[in-house]
This record gives C-alpha cells, sequence and structure tokens, in this order.
C-alpha cells in the first residue's frame, strides 16, 4: 500500500497540490484565515479559504525573496507593506460611502448586532491575510517561537470569546492539527544538532499518521464542563469599555431599535442587585413596530424624561379587585351582569409589597431598571429630578424600589377573577362600580376613577399605534386563531403567551434571520430568534387579539451571586448578556403586566456540553476512518496477494512470468532496472533454491513457454511468498528484540 501511495505522490496534480499546499507554515495561516473569516462571513468561508491558498503561497514566495536579500528584501517588503494598506484604505473609503458606520467601529463590535459590509469584509480579510501570513513566516522560519505562534492561535480565538461564540469543532481540530504539524516541521527545520531530518515519503507518511492520532485523541477524550469566568479577561481586554462606546456609536442615540436585544455574550457586570425574586427590569419602552423589523418611540409616551399619563402605575392591583369586590357586594345587580357573585365570600390573597436594590458597577446610574408595577418613579423608570430625594439624579450608589409583583395574578382566585373580566366591558365596569362606591368608600371610588382614565388611555394608546404599525394579515388570522372563543384579556394573554412553547419555537443567538423578514417570517417560517422576536411577536399578536400591548427593553435578572459590594449585601448579578426584551400588556381588572413569551434557551453549560459532544462526535468519525483505513493496511496485502495468485490463472506463461518477476521486485523494494540474477541475489538471505529463477529465466529470455513451466513458476513463487513473509516477521521480532537488549544495557549500571 506504501508503494501505491508513494507512486499516487509522484502524479503531477498531487505534485502540483504539493507545491500549492505542502507547506505547513502556509497551511498554519491559512487555516488562521479561514476561522478569522468563518466568524466574519460564515457562509463564503470555503471561498476565503481557495483565495488564501493562492494568496498565501504567493506571499510565501514574497517572504523567501525578502529573507534572502539583506538589503533589497526590506525595502520591497516596505513597499509592499504601504501597498497593502492604502488598497484597504481604499476599500474601507468605499465601504463608508455605503455603510452607516465607520470602518474601526464595524470592525470592533459584535458582528451578531451589525449587518454584513462587502468592501469592510474584504478590508477584514486582506488584513488579517496580511498580517497572519507575514507573522506566521517570521516565527516559523526567520526566528523560531513556537511560544508566538501559540499567541498568533489566540487571534481568531479572542474573537469567538469575546461574544462568548463556540467556534465550529471542525475548525478548532483543523486549527490545532496545523499548529500541531507546524511545531513538528519547524523543529527539524531548525533542529541545530548534528542530526537532521530529511523529509522523505515514508517520513512524512508517518507524521500524518502522528498528528491523525493526536488529533483523534484530543478530540474523543471527554472534557469537563468548565463554566468560565470571562469577567477579568473581558475588563483587562476593554472588551466590555468599548461595547459601551460601540453601541452608543451604533444607535446614535435614536429613537429606534432592533434585533441585536439578546444578541449578546459579554459578562461583564453592570449592576450588583439585592432582591427578594427573579425579576424582568425595564428601562424603555417602544411603541410603533414598522416593516423593517424595528421599534419607534412614542415621546409623550417611551421617552424617559416624562411621565405616563394618569400618574403611572402606582396602585395596588389587590386594592382594586377588592373596591371591584366591594362594589359587587353592596350590589346584587352589578354581581350579577359582571359575573362576580361567585366571588363575594372569597377573600383575595394579599400582595406584598416588596423591596429590591440595586447598584452600578462602573458608572453613575442614569437610568434605573425597575419592575413593571413600580412606586415612587416615572413610568419610563429613568432617573429624574422629579421624583423623591430617596433617588438620586445621577448616583452610583445602591438605590432601593419598591413594587408590586407580577407573580400576584397566579393564585387561582385572582386568576379566576380575572378570566371574568374583559376589555370591551371593563370600563363600564369600572364606571359602575364607581357610582356604588362613591358614597360609602370614597376612597376606593376615587381609585376606579384613576383605573378607568388609565384603562381609557390604554386603548387610545392601542388605536393610535395600530394605524402606524406594520399591518400583516397573517398575523390578525394568527391572532384570531391563538384566541379563538377568549373573552377576557388575561385568557387571551396567556395564550399568545404559551403559543410559542406549544409549537416549539426555538431560541438561538447564533441564528441570522435573512435581510428584510421580519415578526411574520418569525412567526410563519423561522420560529427561530432571541427574546426580540419573541416579545415582538407577542406584542404584535396581542395588539391584533385587541388588547393594548407595548415592546419593553430592559434586563432579566436570573443570575445569583451573594456577594458584599459598597457596603451591601447583594445576592444577583445584572450583566451586559443579560439585556432583554419582553412585552407588557394592558389587562382588565389588573393593569399593565410583563409576559415572558420567550422560550428558554440553552445554559451556558448546556452549550459547553453540546459544542464538546460535538469535538468527539468529529473524533469519532476521524477514529472510524482511521479504523478503516487500519484494517484496510491490515488485510489489503493478503487482499492483494489473493488476487494477484487468481490473475495468475487467467495469464498465459510468459505473462504470468513477466507478473510475477515485477511483483516480486516491488515486493522486495527493488528498482525497475533490476535483473533475474539480481533478484535472486537479493533473495539470498532468505530463499536458497534457485528453481523459481531459473523458470523466469526460461519464460522470460527462453524460448521455451510451455504451460507446465508456468505452473511450476506459481508452486514457486508460492513458496518463495510464503518463506518471504516468514523473513520479514523474523527480522521484525529481531529488531525488536535487539531494542529490548539495549535499553537493557543502557539501565545496567557498568562495573
Amino acid at each position: 500500500m506504501w508503494h501505491k501511495l508513494q507512486e499516487l505522490s509522484q502524479n503531477s496534480v498531487i505534485q502540483f497540490l504539493k507545491k500549492l499546499i505542502g507547506d505547513p507554515v502556509q497551511l498554519y495561516a491559512v487555516f488562521l484565515v479561514t476561522t478569522v473569516m468563518y466568524y466574519y462571513h460564515s457562509g463564503m468561508t470555503w471561498l476565503y479559504t481557495i483565495i488564501a491558498v493562492v494568496i498565501s503561497w504567493l506571499m510565501m514566495r514574497f517572504y523567501d525573496f525578502v529573507a534572502r536579500h539583506k538589503w533589497i528584501g526590506p525595502l520591497t517588503y516596505l513597499v509592499y507593506l504601504f501597498a497593502g494598506l492604502e488598497i484597504v484604505g481604499m476599500m474601507t473609503e468605499w465601504g463608508q460611502q455605503s455603510y452607516p458606520i465607520s470602518f474601526m467601529v464595524w470592525f470592533l463590535t459584535p458582528q451578531g448586532v451589525v449587518t454584513f459590509s462587502g468592501w469592510y469584509t474584504a478590508s477584514i480579510y486582506l488584513l488579517m491575510l496580511g498580517f497572519l501570513t507575514s507573522a506566521v513566516y517570521y516565527f516559523s522560519k526567520i526566528r523560531y517561537r513556537m511560544s508566538m505562534q501559540f499567541l498568533i492561535m489566540l487571534i481568531p480565538l479572542s474573537l469567538y470569546a469575546k461574544e462568548g461564540l463556540q467556534m465550529p469543532a471542525v475548525l478548532v481540530m483543523i486549527l490545532l492539527a496545523s499548529f500541531f504539524l507546524l511545531m513538528i516541521y519547524c523543529r527539524q527545520m531548525h533542529n541545530q544538532t548534528e542530526i537532521r531530518y530529511l523529509p522523505s515519503f515514508h517520513g512524512s507518511m508517518s507524521i500524518a499518521v502522528y498528528v491523525l492520532c493526536f488529533s483523534i485523541l484530543a478530540a474523543i477524550v471527554p472534557k469537563p464542563a468548565v463554566t468560565a469566568d470571562r469577567e477579568f479577561i473581558e475588563n483587562a481586554m476593554s472588551y466590555s469599555t468599548w461595547s459601551d462606546v460601540l453601541m452608543n456609536a451604533i444607535s446614535m442615540f435614536t429613537d429606534t431599535t432592533d434585533n441585536s436585544v439578546g444578541t449578546s455574550n459579554n459578562t461583564r457586570t453592570i449592576y450588583y442587585v439585592s432582591s427578594p425574586e427573579s425579576l424582568r427590569l425595564r428601562t424603555q419602552t417602544y411603541s410603533y413596530y414598522q416593516a423593517d423589523d424595528s421599534w419607534n418611540v412614542i415621546r409623550e409616551y417611551d421617552y424617559p424624561d416624562q411621565s405616563y399619563p394618569s400618574g403611572g402605575m402606582t396602585y395596588k392591583p389587590q386594592e382594586l379587585l377588592q373596591a371591584i369586590l366591594n362594589a359587587a357586594a353592596q350590589d346584587a345587580e352589578f354581581a350579577e351582569k359582571y359575573q362576580l357573585s361567585e366571588f363575594l365570600d372569597r377573600m383575595l390573597p394579599e400582595q406584598e409589597l416588596r423591596t429590591f436594590a440595586l447598584c452600578p458597577v462602573y458608572y453613575p446610574m442614569q437610568t434605573l431598571p425597575s419592575p413593571t408595577r413600580t412606586l415612587n418613579t416615572s413610568q419610563g423608570t429613568y432617573l429624574s429630578v422629579s421624583r423623591t430625594n430617596t433617588f438620586g439624579g445621577n448616583t452610583q450608589d445602591w438605590t432601593s424600589v419598591q413594587y408590586y409583583p407580577d407573580t400576584y395574578a397566579k393564585y387561582e382566585t385572582v386568576r379566576q377573577i380575572l378570566q371574568t373580566l374583559s376589555g370591551a366591558d371593563y370600563e363600564t365596569l369600572l364606571q359602575d362600580a364607581q357610582e356604588i362606591l362613591q358614597s360609602s368608600s370614597p376612597q376606593r371610588a376615587a381609585l376606579l376613577e384613576q383605573v378607568q382614565q388609565e384603562c381609557r388611555e390604554a386603548y387610545e394608546y392601542l388605536d393610535i399605534v395600530q394605524k402606524q404599525d406594520f399591518d400583516s394579515e397573517i398575523i390578525h388570522n394568527l391572532a384570531e386563531q391563538i384566541t379563538d372563543g377568549m373573552l377576557s384579556d388575561f385568557d387571551k394573554a396567556q395564550a399568545i403567551e404559551n403559543y410559542f412553547v406549544q409549537e416549539n419555537f426555538v431560541y438561538d443567538q447564533s441564528y441570522q434571520k435573512p435581510a428584510g423578514s421580519n415578526a411574520e417570517y418569525f412567526l410563519t417560517e423561522s420560529k427561530t430568534g432571541v427574546c426580540y422576536e419573541y416579545a415582538t411577536a407577542m406584542v404584535m399578536l396581542c395588539r391584533s387579539a385587541g388588547l393594548p400591548a407595548r415592546y419593553v427593553q430592559g434586563y432579566n435578572l436570573n443570575q445569583m451571586y451573594n456577594a458584599n459590594f459598597r457596603g451591601r449585601e447583594s445576592n444577583y448579578l445584572i450583566k451586559v448578556r443579560d439585556a432583554h426584551a419582553f412585552p407588557e400588556v394592558y389587562i382588565s381588572g389588573y393593569g399593565w403586566m410583563s409576559f415572558e413569551p420567550t422560550v428558554a434557551g440553552i445554559e451556558e453549560q448546556e452549550n459547553q456540553q453540546a459544542e464538546n459532544q460535538n469535538v468527539m462526535r468529529w473524533g469519532f468519525v476521524l477514529l472510524g476512518f482511521a479504523v478503516i483505513a487500519g484494517v484496510i493496511y491490515f488485510y489489503l496485502p493478503k487482499i492483494r496477494e489473493f488476487l494477484f495468485r487468481r490473475k495468475l490463472r487467467r495469464l498465459t506463461p510468459a505473462e504470468s512470468a513477466s507478473a510475477v518477476f515485477r511483483h516480486m521486485r516491488i515486493l522486495m523494494h527493488l528498482p525497475e532496472s533490476t535483473t533475474v540474477s539480481e533478484l535472486a541475489e537479493a533473495s539470498h538471505t532468505f530463499w536458497k533454491e534457485q528453481e523459481i529463477f531459473l523458470l523466469l529465466d526460461v519464460l522470460l529470455y527462453g524460448q521455451n513457454s510451455e504451460a507446465e513451466n508456468a505452473e511450476g513458476l506459481t508452486e514457486s513463487y508460492q513458496k518463495w511468498h510464503e518463506i518471504y513473509t516468514m523473513y520479514l516477521k523474523e527480522q521484525a521480532q529481531k529488531r525488536r528484540q535487539d531494542a529490548r537488549n539495549k535499553r537493557k544495557q543502557q539501565k545496567t549500571p557498568q562495573a
């Protein structure tokens, strides 16, 4: 088999490929570029790799020229460097003309946030190709520094690490294998001892097998599931600080937001929190949804420096429900009309007023992330001078916030009451209850008047946004289908919230949806996205079902961490990656309530385990190929020998003699110019009989070519082959024994 492979290696096409991609230094540089371009433009990685093979080959030849010429070489390299930078500069200028942000902002921004730019991507490609090939060449062929090669390998790895992305298993294995191959190659190339490695076919194949075994072993060995704390590294490398600057550069403080929410994996801590429970915290609302899949604000409702009409959500939902039940207890007709009679003998569960506090880590807090039903703040939940002194205007200290939890709606009695109330009759119910309580309980009547005003404004808000929203008949029909037969706001909202789980929607941060797609595409085609898609879809479905709803951005408070920060105990952290989007829906009998339609994503540890399993799968695939190759290698000589002997039966005497002679010469690794006498001399160490060689002489060079001579030749060849096989085994065993004796002698101390 080795002989066949060696012959195949002499093929003109193989020789061309060997010249083009046979240099381990070049291969390592190409694979580095491949991993970088997969990060920036995964769909065309194959094309970038092919082009990199050709360009890197030319670069390596140019670097060889630079290395051979002491003066003209460096000068030429400087010309090449400045010319390359000039070309890249021109390409970035062309990109700037058609792209809204600068090249450096685009380069340093997570690629999940920005859209594809052809000119910018080409600039990155040329920069990385030029830098990586020159760096790899210098630290391998000029100054041998494998530690620097390892640091170079960290460049593409850091691109994935800064966003917490998983590099594909295939790229990981190829990159590590090429690095290991480079180590072997550079070690031999720069070896300073008297013994030098001379490249040969068998030596190259041995190295290839060794690298293959190394790759398989590294892949299939189980990896521990480690949850790394990357915060220190990110802070040290200023990734997090850059992310703040870059996101501001992208948004330019516009009144719009897009699907970048929920795509960050940055683990920098931005708030320490002390909270009695996990919460959804709001920082900004958006009202208008456009066909280009973006949200815009309504200034009077969404801007942080203004409160919502009617003073916001400062009332207690339990008090609202109790006021309605009190009116039902005083007026039987009212209770019968609104189906409240069955609840008159029930006691509402207590809705406690809870407190949470948070403190920013790095910068003064200008925004106050807070739950939906928060007291003593403006509706926009931004710090403002109109609030009480409990909250400073621009603080970096602990800030306490009181709120009513939305979990109150999960109580069975509360749930049943909410299910009896519908948006169509709710405002009338509030008016009737207000009239009943006007004389007996003025305070509760005043509360009902406030809620009635809030309800009226909520539906006015719905009318306003629906005139400007993206209009989709598909979404309207789907909303009717989901909420068919339901009357109460709460039932409709819950049905829409549960729809995403029931229909097996998928949460995937790495998913790139097609350009121009929006909520309609998410609901009907992809069913894959992040919190932005889920929140947007639920808001649009709720509005189509007649429920006032708005899109909210903020944070998801779910990571527990006990620590003492600035003199106060905290039990939660908010990190950059906890940025979250969710809907708020106006529910009759409760007010504005937050919901969570986002299907739970895979946890970081599960992601790591899945990637490890993917790597192991590829390792087992390689192992399978290696096992098959090993079986073929072991049995191929026997198979070839069996087929060769069958072939002899169909040949003429002269043809069989020629075939036997050629086959024996190949088995003994003799050149094509070998004669029969030279073959006999080479076989003399293990074969003393001359019959087979006499028959070869007769059949090849003599006139006698009778069939009986051919039959005698076949029998003699079979005996020769058996003795030769035994001889090879004995020689191998003798070499192993000699090696063991030599090791024993080296270990035995001399007298």
